[in-house]
């Protein structure tokens, strides 16, 4: 019985450990990955939070741009409990390496991001 007790504690707490240890999902998508330098590319980031509620703010994310520049404003709209959405759209100014990083600082789950890497075509 004891034993039986035991086990059954264990198996609930094993399933009621998040399968996500991050501090949220967050996803960047492009219309297109393939592109030409001087090319305009829209760009899609998503943030899904695990914490509820979250200890940062939708705004606190890190962004390194390289051989992209940001022509628009990210501004974050909501779309349901902890998940947010921002397009805004990237030039592409290096022929040799493009890709975006996005990441955030938690300090529940440490940093964690995500990052979109074009292909650059002549």
């Amino acid at each position: 019985m004891k034993h039986t007790l035991i086990a059954l504690v264990t198996i609930f707490g094993l399933l009621a450990i998040p399968a996500t240890s991050s501090a949220c999902i967050q996803k960047l998508k492009a219309d297109k990955t393939t592109v030409k330098v001087g090319e305009t590319v829209s760009v899609t980031a998503n943030i899904k939070w695990i914490h509820h509620p979250c200890v940062l703010d939708v705004d606190e994310v890190n962004f390194k741009w390289i051989g992209v520049k940001k022509l628009s404003k990210i501004k974050w709209s909501k779309k349901g409990r902890g998940k947010y959405t921002a397009t805004f759209k990237v030039k592409i100014t290096s022929a040799k390496k493009a890709m975006i990083k996005m990441w955030r600082e938690c300090s529940k789950s440490g940093k964690h991001g995500t990052e979109l890497t074009f292909t650059v075509t002549r």
